[in-house]
């Protein structure tokens, strides 16, 4: 692969070039994977090429050395387009300048600086299309690659193109395209050597491709250690190589060997250094008693580039190969020379390079380096360090402690399974019953998030037990968290039984912080103990009502979440809405993916479904980004349940697979009640009742099983009572209402008593007690709104007086029914109206006029509804992690779609719609 000519590679050449013919008009981005040596800086060069002269094209390269460094390949990336962040929003400029160093150190979120790099990169775009091309992404320290990864999700309504390569296979889940390099062809192979002028006899090209295996940079090496005479078959090649690491690694080694003692020496202070600009090197070479003039041989063995900018190895293989050439006490003394001559986080990590053992002096070192780095944001460069510091500090007991401080900033910084392990290594270490729940906590909180459910609920109920002698807070905190994954396992009797744990460690206190119970109050709601937890829920309202929505926002979104679960919804709009603020105030997207999830099904039992459906969208969104496989699921069943009711059969389908593929059944053992239920609505709306029965059998028989008997949580028993009279099985129907007659008078709810009471009128022989039924029914609907619901009861009373010849009375039902069905978008429910209608001799109703809402996308709409409560474009931004330009892309949609010219104009369509997203009064 020489100057502007690429060998193969036809399928990587054309994405790279569609990706950048795209821009101006859309951005994205294109992940390159394979081993060392395959082409993947080759295909770089390739797409600067593509990209030169139309587009600003800038590169960037990870190296091994800088990896702990914090933000180092972030400032490198963004220092050229600093000044753009004058247009940013003060919490993402304030922490975009702390962790870069540009302003003054400070507390930051993470995903601030993720937004405000996303913001910083769009911004730049504008003038000229922006490429980024990033090299070796595997060795970009870990909170620029958080970053990076957030902003390449994001680039499709940008004018900013990236292309990254990595020697890691590719992650489907991070949603990011990719492709992965292979080898080349043999073919390929040969037209490589052709065009390089290496031409070899037919043996020795025969060895040269098996020793090679299509590796581009492997074939070269090899034959250019060939003598002319191994070329042309007239002398032995070589068969015996010092293997350092794979095949591209192996032939580096004879050419380093060659090279003076110096020389060698000197690259290993290149492949040590953290920094490799002129200056920097020139002092660490001093400091080793070398020079930049003991590299010359390496630059002219084709082994080190240098320029204006600095030195680089030509291949990132050299590196480790370099490093792992070097006798280990040489490179502990190549690491104790550079840190003398450092200060900061640098000579931190070369004086951990430097030592064998624990030593506390170099822990004590790290950190502040650890402290340094979270002062600025930087939480997995903190982490690191921690960890680093701990596995040198000599004392268990303090070991332990720098351990854990490690695993918190990686909990903040997204790292769960670092959390789980660090935390589990230092609970090995220590006996202190304070410290061991400490770490048992953070431990069941990181399980949690990655769906171990069953092993978080267990450490941290067993840690409860194990510090309550001692410490009862510490207790009551681990009790109550421990109630949330054994609740989402399916374990409903062991969420309740940690729940009351938890209010017996907390006493008198629990009506007081409120703790307890909404603990208490949540595993209760989740039963059918309705009146116990509506009184825990209670308490838990009036102590919570003062907490600060920013601090308190994960306990604030669990009391909203309960209030749904109890119909208590005007509770739940309130709770919400705190929630989403303070979340907008500092960028926490961990509590918008949890709010937006759970406001979803809010919006499903309000009959605001368009909301509904943004919210979903949304949740679903960052809760992959986040890596919240529960938040996730969450709201991707509530969209398939929303399609399922609207007749969108194929949405529906597609978010059910994307929820089934997501999480591990054998740990949220209720998703499949959530998949069941779905999938019996969807085959009811399309009058495949049999099928619907089956699976709603299904469903009841888990919801028995698990505990989940508030008939809230999953709103089928209806459903399964019609579905069985739908398909000619009326005494199926009648053990199904008896079910669902029990628990509307067990849990005191009225959706449970309202559908009820319809499922009777579907029952009922006789016509007026049908119709008693069903005004029965339409009473308990309106002391909660249910739309939906009472549609379909509007529905079944029509059908039941059209059969009964009572066309007259059958219209105005069915007409009600109609209106809410078609603004709810709820298509075969619309045309089972309309064929009622027809059947009883009345005229269905026109199309209604539109709002011009329902033309909107949910992503158009959910922009909309945060316009209306007054979000500028950067808040809104960064409340949805997209950038201000995508919203304003948004923005312009909308206002062509609706025919208006204004952010009032659409606040007063939205309000006039009932979408406006304030707090009830």
């Amino acid at each position: 692969m020489v100057s502007d000519r690429i060998v193969g590679r036809d399928r990587e050449r054309h994405h790279l070039a569609a990706l950048i013919s795209g821009l101006p008009s859309a951005g994205g981005a294109l992940l390159l994977s394979g081993d060392p040596g395959v082409g993947k800086t080759t295909l770089l060069d390739f797409a600067a090429r593509l990209a030169a002269g139309r587009n600003d094209v800038r590169r960037l390269r990870g190296t091994e050395s800088a990896a702990p460094l914090p933000f180092a390949a972030l400032g490198e990336l963004l220092f050229p387009f600093r000044h753009h962040r004058a247009l940013l929003p003060r919490v993402q400029r304030a922490s975009l300048e702390a962790a870069l160093a540009w302003g003054e150190p400070r507390a930051v979120s993470p995903y601030a600086v993720c937004m405000a790099a996303l913001n910083v990169l769009s911004q730049a775009g504008q003038r000229y299309p922006l490429v980024l091309l990033i090299d070796d992404l595997q060795w970009i320290d870990p909170d620029s690659d958080q970053v990076l990864r957030f902003v390449a999700r994001r680039l499709a309504p940008e004018r900013v193109a990236l292309v990254a390569t990595s020697r890691d296979p590719a992650d489907s889940t991070t949603g990011i395209p990719s492709l992965e390099v292979g080898g080349l062809a043999d073919n390929e192979c040969r037209l490589l050597l052709d065009a390089h002028g290496l031409s070899v006899a037919p043996d020795v090209m025969a060895t040269a491709l098996a020793f090679a295996q299509g590796n581009p940079l492997v074939l070269l090496e090899y034959t250019h250690r060939l003598t002319p005479a191994q070329r042309r078959g007239e002398a032995l090649p070589p068969t015996a190589v010092n293997v350092v690491g794979g095949r591209a690694e192996q032939g580096w080694v004879t050419r380093l060997r060659s090279l003076p003692r110096s020389t060698q020496r000197a690259l290993a202070v290149l492949a040590a250094a953290r920094e490799t600009t002129p200056d920097v090197v020139e002092r660490a070479l001093t400091a080793c008693g070398l020079s930049s003039h003991d590299l010359v041989p390496a630059e002219a063995g084709r082994l080190v580039i240098a320029d204006e900018r600095g030195y680089d190895f030509v291949h990132p293989i050299l590196r480790g190969v370099t490093l792992s050439g070097m006798p280990a006490p040489d490179r502990r003394d190549i690491y104790r020379m550079l840190a003398a001559a450092t200060t900061g986080a640098c000579r931190a990590w070369y004086l951990a390079g430097a030592v064998v053992g624990p030593d506390e002096e170099v822990a004590d070192n790290l950190v502040q380096a650890a402290s340094e780095a979270r002062r600025c944001g930087s939480f997995l460069a903190a982490a690191q360090a921690w960890h680093r510091a701990a596995e040198l500090t000599p004392q268990p007991e303090n070991s332990a402690v720098r351990m854990l401080h490690g695993a918190r900033d990686a909990f903040l910084g997204g790292s769960c399974d670092d959390t789980a392990a660090w935390c589990a290594t230092a609970l090995s270490a220590t006996t202190d019953p304070q410290l061991r729940a400490d770490l048992a906590l953070l431990q069941g909180r990181a399980l949690t998030w990655m769906g171990r459910l069953a092993q978080a609920h267990r450490v941290m109920s067993t840690a409860a037990e194990a510090v309550a002698p001692t410490d009862t807070a510490r207790a009551c905190l681990l009790a109550g968290e421990s109630a949330v994954p054994a609740g989402m396992h399916g374990d409903v009797a062991g969420s309740i039984r940690a729940a009351f744990r938890c209010v017996e460690f907390a006493g008198p206190e629990r009506r007081r912080n409120g703790m307890g119970s909404l603990f208490l109050g949540l595993a209760l709601s989740v039963s059918s103990r309705i009146a116990e937890a509506q009184a825990e829920l209670d308490d838990a309202l009036t102590a919570l009502a003062t907490a600060d929505p920013v601090d308190a926002a994960d306990v604030v979104g669990l009391l909203a979440q309960g209030c749904v679960f109890l119909e208590r919804y005007e509770d739940a709009q309130r709770l919400f809405h705190r929630v989403l603020e303070g979340a907008g105030r500092v960028d926490n997207p961990i509590a918008h993916a949890f709010a937006f999830g759970a406001r979803s099904a809010l919006g499903w039992w309000l009959g605001q479904w368009p909301s509904a459906y943004a919210d979903g969208l949304a949740a679903a969104s960052q809760g992959r980004a986040l890596r919240q496989t529960g938040v996730a699921g969450m709201a991707l069943f509530t969209l398939a349940r929303l399609d399922a009711a609207r007749g969108d059969h194929a949405a529906c389908a597609r978010h059910v697979r994307e929820a089934t593929e997501s999480l591990d059944f054998s740990e949220f053992r209720t998703m499949p009640l959530s998949r069941d239920v779905v999938l019996g609505l969807d085959c009811l709306t399309r009058g495949d009742s049999a099928d619907a029965a089956v699976h709603l059998d299904r469903a009841r028989e888990m919801s028995v099983r698990y505990g989940c008997t508030n008939p809230t949580l999953q709103p089928f028993a209806a459903d399964l009572v019609e579905a069985h009279v739908r398909s000619g099985n009326p005494q199926a129907a009648r053990d199904a209402l008896g079910w669902l007659d029990e628990s509307a008078e067990q849990t005191g709810l009225v959706w449970p008593a309202a559908v009820a009471a319809r499922c009777h009128g579907l029952l009922a022989e006789d016509p007026d007690a049908a119709d008693a039924e069903y005004e029965r029914a339409l009473e308990l609907h309106e002391k909660r709104p249910a739309p939906y619901e009472r549609a379909r009861t509007l529905l079944c009373r029509g059908e039941a007086l059209r059969r009964s010849r009572r066309n007259a009375r059958s219209r105005e039902p069915l007409l009600a029914a109609h209106r809410t069905f078609a603004t709810l978008g709820a298509r075969p429910w619309v045309a089972r109206c309309e064929a009622e209608l027809a059947a009883g001799g009345h005229q269905p109703p026109g199309q209604r006029p539109p709002d011009g809402l329902d033309r909107l996308t949910p992503q158009e709409l959910q922009v909309a509804r945060m316009v209306a409560d007054g979000l500028s474009n950067a808040e809104i931004g960064a409340a949805l992690f997209v950038s201000a330009k995508t919203v304003e892309a948004h923005l312009t949609r909308s206002y062509r779609k609706l025919e208006i010219r204004s952010r009032t104009a659409l606040t007063r369509l939205v309000t006039a719609g009932g979408l406006a997203d304030s707090p009830p009064r």
